[in-house]
């Protein structure tokens, strides 16, 4: 059995950088010396040495071994790479104490996994849990603040864990968000109507102001998504109650497009269709009224495909044209980001099918590897698909308004 723990994979690290330096040897010294051509020399081996280990590392993911993958960044000190390997293959905990260990040269990474972990524990008998790893993360307020927002205790419970979390009361929250709303801080206006009584309020101002910027011709991805993904932080039990069915049709058609647009940006080929199908269906079957149109979903999934995938027939200009604006769109603020671009891959993606054989509700394929069902428990989606889609969409697929959790 694979020794997956922290030790085994600095052995492993260790192992595998002194059989890269043993078989790379510097060229015999002669009676010249040459500085420049030693520098260039140990410059070229190096160069050497990095490419081979992202090749074999790309190998060993592929091949679902994310852990052995990371070793492979890490015996060249690629610690961006090697801790994406590992967020990845949904390897979290190790992600995590490996993180901790590297201290600052990942720190942007560790808080990332630390989120996905806590994200995974908010249930019924670990939210205290989650709490902790979100106390881990630096500027974590606003992490603590959608932590609480979730939280589905009694009044009495909710005021402890805002206590804890070091939050104002659900009282004063509703005071602050009025504040917030008189000086047009829009984004503290919401986060504190989530964490006040009356939670719904925060739908009314922020879908509005997320419809508003869709509206014109201007807006990006980066500039949307987070008042979308504080949002999604209403409790479950609030977000289904009857009085909000259209402000929870359109929470999620947007929450559903905004997600495509992550997932062409984070590579993620396998569920961008996916999600784009889902915002086209919830468009047909709900009242609503967003700056959305069917029409125009198709005509970005089709300049998609034709500008990414190889199937021999070039793209139209109009194409490239649509193209390049969701380019533009999706484009981050800040190139970190970038490193945990590419598809999930988790342990046993390359194993054959379950004896009970699952269809992907995506695809309707055979699914190969690990299976995650959905909350119907008959919708079937590959647990990597389903880590790609909470991600970049925090709802479930199958537009229930319930959100996902595949951590």
């Amino acid at each position: 059995m694979m020794d997956t723990s922290a030790s085994g994979m600095m052995r492993a690290v260790n192992d595998f950088q002194g059989a890269c330096e043993g078989n790379i040897r510097a060229p015999p010294s002669s009676s010249v010396n040459h500085t420049t051509n030693d520098v260039d020399n140990r410059q070229q081996y190096q160069s050497l040495l990095h490419k081979v280990c992202k090749e074999l590392a790309e190998w060993y993911f592929q091949d679902g071994c994310s852990v052995l993958a990371a070793c492979c960044h890490l015996a060249v000190d690629d610690i961006k790479l090697a801790m994406s390997s590992l967020i990845r293959g949904n390897e979290l905990e190790l992600a995590a104490c490996v993180g901790l260990v590297l201290g600052d040269a990942a720190n942007q990474s560790t808080a990332y996994c630390l989120e996905l972990l806590a994200r995974k524990y908010m249930t019924t008998p670990t939210w205290e849990l989650s709490a902790d790893l979100l106390g881990m993360i630096p500027d974590n307020h606003v992490l603590l603040a959608k932590l609480c927002a979730f939280y589905p205790g009694s009044a009495s419970e909710i005021n402890q864990l805002h206590e804890r979390c070091g939050l104002p009361s659900v009282e004063e929250c509703k005071s602050l968000a009025e504040a917030a709303v008189g000086e047009g801080d829009l984004f503290s206006a919401v986060k504190f109507h989530l964490l006040s009584s009356e939670p719904e309020n925060a739908l009314n101002i922020g879908i509005d102001h997320v419809k508003e910027q869709l509206a014109g011709s201007d807006w990006t991805v980066d500039s949307v998504q987070p008042i979308l993904d504080l949002m999604s932080y209403i409790r479950t039990d609030r977000l289904l109650v009857a009085k909000l069915t259209e402000a929870r049709s359109e929470l999620l058609i947007l929450c559903g497009y905004i997600g495509a647009l992550l997932a062409i940006r984070r590579q993620y080929s396998s569920i961008v269709p996916a999600l784009y199908e889902y915002t086209s269906q919830l468009l047909k079957r709900r009242e609503v009224c967003v700056p959305l149109k069917i029409e125009q979903l198709s005509v970005e999934l089709d300049a998609w495909r034709a500008c990414t995938q190889t199937n021999g027939i070039p793209p139209s200009e109009y194409q490239r044209e649509e193209f390049s604006c969701l380019e533009r769109r999706i484009q981050p603020t800040d190139s970190a980001s970038l490193v945990l671009c590419g598809a999930d891959y988790v342990t046993g993606s390359n194993l054959p099918s379950h004896s009970d054989l699952q269809l992907s509700c995506f695809t309707g394929h055979r699914i190969q590897g690990p299976v995650f069902l959905l909350e119907d428990s008959k919708s079937a989606i590959s647990l990597n698909d389903a880590l790609m889609w909470a991600k970049v969409n925090p709802f479930s697929p199958l537009g229930t308004g319930l959100r996902i959790n595949p951590f």
